[in-house]
Order: C-alpha cells, then sequence, then structure tokens
C-alpha cells in the first residue's frame, strides 16, 4: 500500500503543510463567523487528525477567541499573507479543521454535508443530494460515511 500525502500551503507560498492520511470529513459551513472569517457566503473545511497534519514549511499565527456558546476557538494563518490554514478548539478534540481551499488538491475539499443553513445566504441553493443541518451536527457519523463515499474511501 502507498504513502498517502496531501500537501497545501497559503497564498504566498510562506507556509506549506502536509497530510499523512485522508481527510475525516469536508463540510461546507453557513455560520456567521465562517462567513466573516471566509469573507465568503461559506466556508469550506475539512477535518483532520491533529496528529497527521505537519507544517513543513513557514510559521503559522494564532488567533483566539471565544464563541456564543463560550467555547473556546482558535484560528491560525499565515503570517505574511493571513491565509487561514486550521482552525480549532480548547480543548483540544485532537482533530483540525483545514481550510479546503488550501489543498493542492481540491477534489478532497468536496463538501459531504452543509452545516448551520440557518445562517445560510438567501441566494444559496445548496445541491439536492446534500446533507443538511441548521446548526452544528450532534453526529457526525452521517457525514463521515458520506464523505467516504464521495471519495471512494470505504
Amino acid at each position: 500500500m502507498s504513502e498517502f500525502k496531501l500537501t497545501g500551503g497559503c497564498q504566498c507560498g510562506a507556509v506549506r503543510y502536509v497530510l499523512t492520511a485522508p481527510p475525516l470529513m469536508a463540510y461546507a459551513c453557513h455560520c456567521t463567523e465562517c462567513q466573516r472569517i471566509s469573507a465568503s457566503a461559506f466556508a469550506p473545511s475539512c477535518v483532520v487528525l491533529q496528529d497527521t497534519m505537519q507544517i513543513e514549511q513557514g510559521e503559522l499565527s494564532r488567533f483566539d477567541w471565544t464563541v456564543e456558546s463560550g467555547a473556546h476557538r482558535y484560528g491560525e494563518f499565515c503570517a505574511a499573507c493571513g491565509v487561514r490554514i486550521r482552525h480549532g478548539s480548547e480543548p483540544s478534540q485532537g482533530i483540525y479543521s483545514v481550510r479546503a481551499g488550501t489543498l493542492d488538491d481540491p477534489k478532497w475539499a468536496t463538501p459531504a454535508a452543509h452545516t448551520w443553513q440557518s445562517s445560510a445566504l438567501e441566494w444559496f441553493t445548496p445541491p439536492k443530494d446534500a446533507l443538511l443541518f441548521d446548526g452544528q451536527p450532534t453526529d457526525y457519523a452521517p457525514i463521515v460515511e458520506r464523505y467516504a463515499k464521495l471519495m471512494d474511501l470505504s
């Protein structure tokens, strides 16, 4: 079996990373925080285990904040160009959400679900077969399963 390697980085090239395992899932988040962070209608992300992601070049800067629920979040980005690379929670859940637009191979960014549809912009129409969630999912198993089928990982 060949070794898995998926690479990515920021816009200016200062930060480069490698994933040594496929993402667990990919989703598109429509929450107002992701809209602001991405300066877009929604933010596609891939969930990876922390120990499968290595920063090979450059340094990440960090921004911390507290969400409405009281949970602590952080985002890490290239200090030179400002591109968000990943974000996570504290205490750590052992995962990162990697911004899908930073992947060199965009096929891995195919969203298996659309979250926070309750704050999606009015003009957005989700794909007919998409898994849709009004807020944050409480069970990620259906998203992981759908992503595995989409990516032919099963």
